[in-house]
C-alpha cells in the first residue's frame, strides 16, 4: 500500500517537475523577449514601453516560485552533510527524517497561511491587469509540491530506500 502510494506520488511529482521547469524557463524567455523588444523600441522610437518593467518583475517572481520546486526536486539545493556523513548511516537516517519532517511542517504552515495571504492581496498590480494575489499563486503551488516531495522522501525512508542524492562512500 505504502509502496503503491509512493509510486503514484513519484509519477505526479515527475510530471509537475517537468511542467514547472517549462514554466520557469518560459518566464525567463518571456522576460528576455519583452526586454529585447523594449530595448529595440527605445532605440528606434526613443520611448520606453511602460508595461515591460512590471511584467518583467512579475515574471521574475513567477520564475523564482516555479523554480523553487524544481530546485528541490532535482536535488540542486545546498546541503552541508560533511559531519553527518562522517557520523555514519544512523546519522544520515536521523537527519533525513528530521529534515523531511521540518520541511513538511514549514510547507504546511505556509499553505495554512495561504488563504489569508491571498485574501489580503487585493487590487490590480501596477500597469498589469491582474489581481495582486496572482503573484503568490505559484509560491503556494510550489510549496504544496515541495511538501509532497519531502513526504515521498519520508515514505522512501520508511521503506528503506536510499536518498537519491547520496552518492558518496563513507566507511561504515
Amino acid at each position: 500500500m505504502l509502496a503503491g502510494a509512493a509510486r503514484l506520488l513519484r509519477i505526479v511529482l515527475a510530471g509537475a517537475e517537468r511542467l514547472f521547469f517549462v514554466l520557469a524557463n518560459g518566464c525567463l524567455l518571456a522576460m528576455l523577449a519583452l526586454n529585447v523588444v523594449n530595448i529595440a523600441w527605445r532605440g528606434t522610437v526613443d520611448e520606453s514601453l511602460n508595461f515591460v518593467w512590471p511584467w518583467t518583475g512579475l515574471l521574475f517572481v513567477w520564475m523564482s516560485f516555479f523554480g523553487f520546486f524544481v530546485v528541490y526536486r532535482k536535488g540542486k539545493d545546498i546541503t552541508v552533510d560533511f559531519f553527518v556523513d562522517l557520523a555514519g548511516p544512523w546519522a544520515r537516517r536521523l537527519t533525513r527524517v528530521l529534515s523531511d519532517l521540518i520541511i513538511l511542517v514549514l510547507m504546511l504552515l505556509l499553505l495554512i497561511e495561504a488563504p489569508r495571504t491571498l485574501e489580503s492581496q487585493v487590487g490590480d498590480m501596477e500597469l498589469i491587469e491582474l489581481q495582486r494575489y496572482w503573484m503568490s499563486v505559484p509560491l503556494f503551488a510550489s510549496a504544496a509540491l515541495v511538501g509532497m516531495h519531502f513526504l515521498l522522501d519520508l515514505i522512501d525512508a520508511a521503506l528503506g530506500i536510499a536518498e537519491p542524492r547520496k552518492h558518496i562512500d563513507v566507511p561504515e
